[in-house]
């Protein structure tokens, strides 16, 4: 799809595009399952020492520790002291592969320097997609939420709002849900739990809600696309400082379509939705923070001049990624021609943005001034150990040299190339 290939790769391509279609309408998200998120209990200081000393007396054999899907850092044991009394509580995820595989949350209380167990929940679900401690109606105490499922092919979950008590946690509440955040949306310093729930085809709604007396109260709600697989969700921030949800869906066979939902005066908006907002993609692509500097970006792409015509798997498309604020608008933060194929991509530099189109060459590709259609940067490749001589080497990888031919532009350098490694 992107970039240059031999006929041969290009086979291999489109199978592995077939692959992840069938993929796509089954409804799969692309989350790992649990077996891959299971981890041993990452402890180190003395007091997690401790933690580790007493789950050897207390678990029996055969469990495995569980991580939730849904979680920045990947931990089956949780430290925090709920109450804000200077004594800490540790919750721990678990489940027994002896018996039903169901998820457990273990809770231990720390007295007298020593763990005591307060309870052991076995709930009625294997996989567990969030875990977070949070204090929702803002007393001082820490809630425990969590969202649960029964499989990794389930649109439905659990969320189950648990309450510390003398005999330990008491549930509150349990509700369903599809897609789940629980952040500061309104920017009042308190908690708010945002959210997607529906069913494709019919509706999906991204509901606000405030968490009060043991129930959630709903504070707005804003109806989504009916017709789209949720592939990839961020909570993250608009490029004023707004909170906000990306949603990132597949459309169709291929196409995706990112949503962002937000808090705007008084309710919650779909950022940019009356000026059309990111528009539908022509494959997956998903958002993120992609510079790191806390404002998640939007991917999305053009097709360079002199493509309009070309079938869709030979358009090297370029990929430009853009900041949203909350009235809608958009700035471009990076532009970059990506071939995924070979594993490299070249930044566009910025007052080249819009400015280039793709020429493939042998080995190669060039990308050439829309004005004069010169040249501006060029990357070719071949096996190491190969004879042909190159002028400039960019990178090296075990297998392959990419290289150019040509002299290096002053406002289009050499380091604009990049091996993809791990980024995408």
């Amino acid at each position: 799809m992107l970039g240059v290939y031999s006929v041969d790769n290009r086979a291999k391509w489109k199978l592995l595009m077939y692959i992840s279609i069938g993929i796509m309408l089954s409804g799969c998200s692309m989350a790992k399952s649990p077996g891959e998120l299971i981890e041993s209990p990452q402890l180190h200081d003395g007091q997690n020492l401790k933690v580790k000393e007493t789950l050897k007396q207390l678990l029996p054999s055969g469990i495995e520790y569980m991580t939730p899907e849904q979680a920045a850092i990947k931990r089956s044991i949780i430290i925090e002291d709920i109450h804000g009394d200077g004594k800490q509580e540790a919750f721990i995820l678990y489940r027994n592969m002896k018996e039903n595989q169901q998820v457990h949350l273990l809770v231990l209380q720390q007295k007298n320097q020593k763990w005591t167990k307060i309870s052991d929940i076995e709930t009625d679900y294997n996989n567990i997609h969030y875990f977070g401690l949070h204090d929702l109606d803002d007393d001082g105490v820490m809630e425990v939420t969590m969202g649960l499922g029964t499989s990794d092919f389930e649109n439905e979950k659990q969320l189950i709002i648990y309450q510390w008590d003398k005999a330990g946690l008491k549930k509150l509440m349990k509700r369903s849900y599809h897609l789940l955040d629980i952040a500061d949306y309104d920017g009042d310093k308190k908690i708010d739990v945002l959210l997607v729930d529906g069913k494709r085809r019919t509706s999906f709604t991204a509901e606000l809600f405030r968490y009060e007396n043991g129930a959630l109260k709903s504070r707005s709600a804003v109806d989504l696309e009916a017709y789209s697989f949720h592939e990839n969700m961020v909570s993250g921030t608009l490029n004023d400082g707004n909170k906000a949800l990306f949603i990132d869906s597949t459309i169709g066979v291929h196409s995706m379509l990112t949503e962002i939902i937000a808090y705007d005066h008084g309710e919650l908006v779909k950022v940019g939705e009356k000026n059309g907002g990111p528009q539908i993609k022509k494959y997956p692509l998903y958002s993120k923070d992609i510079n790191e500097d806390g404002v998640t970006e939007v991917g999305e792409m053009y097709i360079p001049q002199g493509w309009e015509d070309a079938l869709y798997e030979d358009i090297p498309f370029i990929e430009f990624y853009s900041t949203y604020s909350i009235d809608g608008t958009s700035k471009k933060i990076t532009e970059r021609f990506i071939d995924r194929v070979r594993r490299f991509y070249i930044e566009i530099p910025s007052e080249w943005h819009g400015r280039v189109t793709v020429k493939k060459v042998k080995n190669g590709i060039q990308l050439l001034s829309v004005s004069n259609q010169k040249p501006v940067f060029e990357v070719k490749w071949v096996k190491k150990g190969s004879s042909e001589s190159s002028k400039a080497v960019l990178k090296e990888t075990k297998d392959t040299i990419f290289y150019s031919d040509r002299k290096e532009n002053e406002t289009f350098p050499f380091n604009q190339f990049h091996l993809l490694e791990n980024e995408f």
